[in-house]
Formats: structure tokens, C-alpha cells, sequence
């Protein structure tokens, strides 16, 4: 029996991730899990037009597909585009677009395989700014800088409509932000000339000697960190 082509992968531009969930399914929702993460490009940006007029294609393409597969006219008809996986950033306050849009990547867990029977997992493929695979789950936190690999998976079904799904492949984390963790612009404060921080603290050479043997001789375990 012949096998059905493979879906092309591609990669989209480099963006902005938000409500990433790239190391741990979220199963609150649906029981099998779901990995996901969002990716924000300003709208007007070349790229993130491109990318829409490749969802949109992509959703036409899907409608059509559903309609000529109808059993009548009467219920082509029924057939219409409900949703894509994309959409404007709006203000909180005012409701209007902020210029930013969201694109939805989606990736399912796990599942039973309809041909065999057999239960299956998986989980997207993480990799580093220089193509490196990432070992470990760090703590990939919303504001993380990146590219997503995706396949444009059609789908339809009378009640949702005929759309196309960004079916989530892999991650490219290019600035890593942790959860909890914020950019010195998100408090407002930008670059000034004067006091740098270096990595290991600047004071450590002031300790005095007895201080610090008070201090070993307090602690009773290892501090967490």
C-alpha cells in the first residue's frame, strides 16, 4: 500500500513566545496533553503577512476540500471557515488591535494509533541559537526569543468549520527567558552609563573572616536555590 506524501515542515519567523508550554503538556484541558506556544509578530511585519496569507490559503484550500467531499449541495453550502489559528493582540483597556498578532502552535501528546492499536507519545524537539539539541527541560518562560517548525495540518468538521491547524514540530530558543523571570524594559528602566553588575557579585571580597565562619556554623542545610 502506498503511504500518503509527508506534510512539508516549515519555520516561521523569529518572534516572540507566549504561554509557552514546550517541556510539559498541559492536560488540563484535554486528558491525552497538549503542548503549545504562541508566537507574537508585529502585524504589519512582512513576515507575519506572509504567514497569514499561508494560513489563509491554506484554511481556502481546506473549505473547498470539505465542500467537494460534501453529499449535496445542501450541505456544501453549510460548509464556511469558522476560525484560524491566528489573531490580533487586543488592548486590555480599549479593545482595540495593539498591532501585534498571535499565532497558535499545537502539538497532541499522546494518543492510539488507529492502524495498530498501540499507544504513542511524543513531545516537540527542542534546540539552542546555534542548532544545538537542548538536553534537559529548562524553563522556557513567556518573552523567550525563537522559531517554531510547523506543519499546516487541514481539518474540518461540520460544527467547527473547515480550517487548518499550525501543528507544532519543534522550537528554536534563541534568548531564553525563565518563568517569573523580567526584561529591565518591562519595569520601564532603560540603559544608563554607571554601575555594571558582574557575574559573582562585587562584594564578595568584603566578607570578614569571622562573619563568614558564623554564618557556615548557623547553617544547617543546603540553601535552595
Amino acid at each position: 500500500m502506498a503511504q500518503a506524501p509527508k506534510r512539508p515542515k516549515f519555520t516561521s519567523p523569529k518572534g516572540t513566545f507566549k504561554f509557552p508550554k514546550l517541556t510539559e503538556p498541559d492536560t488540563k484541558f484535554k486528558p491525552e496533553g497538549e503542548y503549545s506556544v504562541k508566537l507574537l509578530l508585529d502585524t504589519d511585519s512582512p513576515e507575519a503577512q506572509k504567514l497569514i496569507r499561508q494560513i489563509d490559503e491554506a484554511a481556502a484550500e481546506s473549505l473547498a476540500e470539505s465542500k467537494a467531499k460534501a453529499k449535496n449541495a445542501a450541505e456544501a453550502k453549510k460548509w464556511e471557515t469558522k476560525s484560524v489559528p491566528y489573531a490580533d493582540v487586543l488592548d486590555e483597556e480599549t479593545g482595540e488591535p495593539t498591532g501585534v498578532t498571535e499565532f497558535s502552535f499545537k502539538m497532541t501528546a499522546s494518543g492510539t494509533s488507529k492502524k495498530t492499536g498501540k499507544d504513542w507519545t511524543r513531545k516537540p524537539a527542542l534546540f539552542d541559537a546555534k542548532g544545538q539539541p537542548i538536553k534537559g527541560a529548562p524553563k522556557i518562560g513567556g518573552g523567550t526569543i525563537g522559531k517554531v517548525s510547523y506543519e499546516l495540518m487541514k481539518w474540518g468538521t461540520l460544527q467547527l468549520g473547515a480550517s487548518v491547524k499550525l501543528a507544532l514540530e519543534a522550537a528554536q530558543i534563541i534568548e531564553l527567558r525563565t518563568w517569573g523571570e523580567q526584561s529591565a524594559s518591562s519595569y520601564g528602566f532603560g540603559e544608563e552609563e554607571g554601575y555594571e553588575y558582574a557575574s559573582g557579585g562585587e562584594f564578595g571580597d568584603e566578607t570578614d573572616g569571622d562573619d563568614t565562619a558564623s554564618d557556615q556554623d548557623d547553617t544547617d542545610e543546603t540553601p535552595d536555590f
